[in-house]
């Protein structure tokens, strides 16, 4: 559950107390502006007098004790998906994807710091994927989640725990943490340091560390940006060892070429009985019915047809050998946007991430690299406390691949999503 609190800069927060204040709901709009300079930025001093004056003008002292406060978000939109794969062979796939959210957070405002705490449900409902056998989404999923958000003049913290529900019945619990500290601050630009890290049961697992830069607008153009290292480990088939292992369990001809014995086309393997004997004792012993030597041979050779026709009937279990593949590179993302005053908003973001395989199921893994890449862009209209938005965004994934592997990743794939939908506030 990405942090809600996190989403309201501070200018955003500024723009919507001021339009509290010219719709004179006075609790409303002191309440956006405290909120506004917990948050911190380029308005700070100017939103504290303010405040101040707020104050004094209602003949009241500045509660020192802190206050509480409640707010309700929701999301609801609709994506349409295609997925298309390259390589190892041509994949297109179409489908569509409903979401929806609410969260409801309880905020506690003391001096300059806020802490929250929410509680969210986030589902998605793919009523299109019956023709997505290779993207291979669940009908449905469901995450309840609990967040703790703490945000300071120079301090923000995320922390979030989610319990995942998918149609099969399966739980799977994951847990995220999101740290930023500003260390320089000039006008209306921030430097700093962050540290992110994810983990679910069934994988992925990530951690990452960021150089952070920030610029922020009340209108015109914003962005905030991330540059840094990253961690990201996933569970991996290892394809190789299962390929190794129906290669030597399987049945053989007499040439030594596999049987395909699960396909039905299996044949049971011919022995030359009497060119085995032949060749160990020449013919004129083994023409001798009176020593019985030949006799052997043909017993062995019904044992040996006799094994292969029962490995037929029981074909041994090969299991899929998994492990956690690590992987280590740079990282970068990035969100700019521009404000226009009718407050329509446009933008644009990016997160790219380039590895090396540092830990894999044998050395051959090792030699695998890979980029992935998420860019998008945005339009939004925010009038007051709702917001209408429509966008594009791609998810691109590339390997580098040994010959050994060619055949079994694809070289690279695309997922393209269009997406509609609307937030609201209370």
């Amino acid at each position: 559950m990405a942090s809600l609190l996190h989403a309201d800069t501070q200018q955003e927060l500024y723009m919507r107390a001021m339009q509290a204040e010219a719709a004179e709901n006075i609790p409303e709009a002191l309440a956006y502006f405290e909120r506004a300079a917990a948050v911190g930025g380029e308005y700070t001093e100017e939103i504290r007098e303010i405040i101040k004056l707020y104050y004094e003008a209602l003949g009241m002292a500045k509660d020192s004790t802190g206050k509480f406060s409640f707010r309700v978000l929701s999301d609801v939109g609709f994506y349409g998906l295609h997925y298309a794969e390259f390589g190892r062979g041509r994949v297109s796939e179409n489908g569509g994807d409903l979401f929806a959210s609410a969260s409801a957070f309880l905020d506690y405002n003391i001096g300059d710091w806020i802490h929250s705490l929410g509680v969210a449900f986030v589902s998605e409902w793919f009523f299109a994927n019956d023709n997505m056998p290779v993207f291979d989404t669940n009908d449905w999923t469901l995450a309840p989640g609990l967040e703790y958000s703490l945000v300071g003049n120079k301090l923000y913290l995320d922390l979030g725990l989610d319990f995942n529900v998918n149609d099969e019945g399966s739980l799977k619990l994951s847990g995220y943490g999101w740290i930023e500290y500003d260390f320089y601050r000039s006008g209306k630009q921030r430097i700093g340091v962050a540290a992110m890290g994810y983990y679910r049961d069934d994988g992925p697992a990530s951690a990452a560390l960021y150089v952070a830069w920030n610029k922020t607008e009340a209108f015109g153009f914003s962005w905030n940006a991330y540059l840094g290292a990253k961690y990201e480990a996933d569970y991996m088939v290892d394809i190789l060892d299962f390929v190794e292992q129906a290669n030597s369990d399987c049945v053989r001809d007499m040439w030594g070429n596999c049987i395909d014995q699960y396909g039905g086309g299996s044949v049971i393997p011919f022995v030359n009985y009497w060119a085995n004997c032949v060749a160990d004792h020449g013919d004129s012993v083994c023409a001798d019915s009176k020593n019985g030597i030949l006799q052997t041979y043909m017993e062995e050779a019904m044992a040996e047809s006799q094994e292969a026709w029962e490995n037929m009937q029981n074909p041994p279990e090969i299991e899929f050998s998994k492990y956690w593949s690590r992987w280590v590179g740079p990282t970068l993302r990035a969100k700019f946007t521009y404000m226009f005053r009718n407050r329509i908003s446009i933008e644009a973001k990016i997160n790219a991430f380039g590895a090396a395989l540092v830990d894999g199921a044998s050395e051959e893994y090792e030699k695998m690299g890979k980029f992935s890449g998420t860019w998008g862009l945005m339009l939004s209209w925010n009038p007051s406390w709702f917001t209408l938005y429509l966008g594009v965004e791609q998810l691109y994934m590339n390997y580098w691949l040994p010959d050994s592997l060619k055949e079994y990743f694809p070289g690279s794939s695309l997922l393209t999503s269009g997406k509609a939908g609307v937030k609201v506030e209370f």
